[in-house]
This record gives structure tokens, C-alpha cells and sequence, in this order.
């Protein structure tokens, strides 16, 4: 890996156990690409047995590229299962959250929990771009060559959702940033106008980004020794330990003390 394991894994249940079964490799990208990309990710895996990986979502929007073919996943809500078998590989461009709007002639939010493919969003200019892809045998060639499909396209001024994306990373940084009115606040605009520009850019409402990034934080916090639910609660603003156990059960599938303790017994299989 290319990065450390809580840095460079938010998302992935159980990376301990996930990180046995595939490999997981970063990219990112060149100035002025990396005002709209975050990065460039690489998945491999040859098994003996199938394996499941489930992964708790980011609000981004992915470009997928695997066997000659390229579909855009946009903002997933629910917690998803990527099932692996055999050999593989796969490669993806995750852009930020408010990335990949330039890019496209609609709303965001018109992609949110589909997953289409490549020539929906860019005609045929996409279907070669995915046949270019697949036909480079390697990592760096084929990034350079989605790289440069997309510095064709990219805007060369400022656009709305950079702000946007910052105001995501801000909400990634910041536990104090509880409620949308403190966001709202912070950027000094309305809630009603904070809405509008997420759905239009990012795909999915400020909210629901607030609680992912909290319930996120829980999942790392499990990866550690001994966590303190009701302190934890307490700092990342749940109402009650009651509160932030109803959340992350209900994102990562088990309660955080069951999941702390299947991710103790990773390290130690």
C-alpha cells in the first residue's frame, strides 16, 4: 500500500481481513487535474476462495475500468459489497466530491445509487477512452491516458464545486461540524442555498455527508485499542452512546464494540 492503513482506507470494513485477500494501491494526480481528481486507486486479487469486501461509501463520484469496459458510480448511500473471485483487476478514478460536475451536463444528484456506463455521460468519446484503457498493460500509462481526456475537458477557471469540495474536506476535519447550519454558517450562505449547490455538485445533501464522515470516524476509531464509546459519543457529537451505536449498526452492519472486537481478531489471525 501507499498509504497508511486508517489515512488511506476510510471506507472499507474490516481492512485488516480485507487487506489478505487484495491489493490495494493509490495515484494522484498531477496539478491542475488534482482540483478535480483526488486520486487514482488499483485493486488486485488472485484467490483460491471467493471473498466479499464491504465498503462504507464516500461522497464522491468513481469512474470504474475493468476488462475494456468504464462505468461512472456516482455517491452510494448504502454501505455496498464488491464480490471478488479468481484473478482480477480493477482500476478507478475517484474524483472530489465536487469534482466531477464540470464534466458532465447534469446534476450530480442524477447519478446518486446508479451505476452507468461511460458512454451515458460522454458518447463515444468515452467508449474509446475505455477501449484505450484497457488496451495499456500498465498502471502509469493508462492513468496518463485518462488524464489526459479529462485535461481536455476541465475548465481552466475556478468553479463552484472546489468550494464545495473544500467545504466536504472541512466536515472530514472537523468533528465540531455537527449540523448543517454550522456549515451553512461557516460558508456564509443560506441552508437552502447549501442544498441546492450539493445536489447539483456533490450529488447528495451536506447532512448526509456530516453523519457518513462522523459514523467514519467510529470506524477508525475501532481499529484502535480499547475504544471509549460514550467519550467517543460525547466528542463526536451523538446525542448518547444509544445514539452513536443505532448509526454505525446501522451503516456498518454490527455494533461498534462487535466490530472493534472482529478487528482485533484480524491482527491477530
Amino acid at each position: 500500500m501507499s498509504e497508511p492503513l486508517v489515512a488511506g482506507t476510510r471506507g472499507i470494513v474490516r481492512p485488516r481481513d480485507g487487506f489478505r485477500h487484495f491489493d490495494l494501491t493509490f495515484h494522484a494526480p498531477d496539478p491542475p487535474l488534482d482540483r478535480f481528481i483526488d486520486r487514482s486507486w488499483v485493486v488486485r486479487w488472485d484467490l483460491s476462495a471467493p471473498f466479499d469486501q464491504d465498503v462504507v461509501t464516500h461522497p464522491a463520484v468513481n469512474l470504474v475500468f475493468e476488462n475494456g469496459q468504464a462505468t461512472v458510480v456516482g455517491v452510494k448511500r448504502d454501505k455496498f459489497t464488491r464480490h471478488l473471485e479468481g484473478s482480477g483487476r480493477v482500476l478507478g478514478v475517484k474524483f472530489r466530491p465536487g469534482g466531477f460536475r464540470p464534466f458532465m451536463n447534469a446534476q450530480v444528484r442524477t447519478v446518486t445509487d446508479r451505476t452507468l456506463p461511460i458512454e451515458d455521460i460522454f458518447g463515444h468519446a468515452g467508449t474509446r477512452l475505455a477501449a484505450e484503457v484497457g488496451a495499456e498493460g500498465d498502471n502509469e500509462s493508462q492513468i496518463r491516458l485518462i488524464h489526459r481526456f479529462f485535461s481536455r475537458l476541465a475548465p481552466s477557471g475556478a468553479t463552484v464545486g472546489e468550494t464545495l469540495s473544500s467545504a466536504v474536506e472541512l466536515i472530514a476535519s472537523d468533528p465540531t461540524l455537527g449540523r448543517v447550519d454550522d456549515l451553512a454558517q461557516r460558508l456564509d450562505t443560506s441552508v437552502r442555498q447549501l442544498q441546492r449547490l450539493f445536489a447539483e455538485h456533490v450529488g447528495i445533501n451536506p447532512k448526509w455527508i456530516i453523519q457518513r464522515c462522523r459514523v467514519r470516524r467510529v470506524g477508525e476509531a475501532a481499529l484502535g485499542n480499547d475504544p471509549q464509546w460514550a467519550e467517543l459519543a460525547l466528542e463526536l457529537g451523538y446525542s448518547d452512546q444509544t445514539h452513536l451505536t443505532r448509526e454505525f449498526t446501522s451503516t456498518f452492519g454490527s455494533p461498534p464494540a462487535r466490530y472493534a472486537q472482529a478487528c482485533a481478531d484480524d491482527v491477530s489471525r
